[in-house]
């Protein structure tokens, strides 16, 4: 995959991971799995909380998608220290 760019400098992965690991968190899931192909990163877990706790879901992350959740965390970020 073309890793996924933010003011024309391309994202390193331990970058790509923390946003996938912000998206977990968010969406209660354990027990990961991330595959990187050719144009996205699936990732799949278990569902930890809720009505489909135990469930298994799976989620495609574009290029696109990594950069508006790095945007959304940084001004959450940014919300936070104010």
């Amino acid at each position: 995959m073309n890793r996924p760019q933010i003011d024309g400098r391309e994202m390193s992965y331990s970058e790509i991971l923390r946003v996938i690991g912000r998206y977990m968190d968010r969406h209660h899931l354990g027990e990961a799995r991330v595959l990187e192909t050719a144009d996205s990163f699936i990732l799949q877990g278990i569902i930890l909380l809720g009505e489909r706790t135990g469930e298994r879901e799976t989620y495609q992350l574009t290029a696109e998608d990594i950069v508006d959740l790095r945007t959304d965390a940084t001004a959450q970020r940014g919300k936070l220290m104010s």
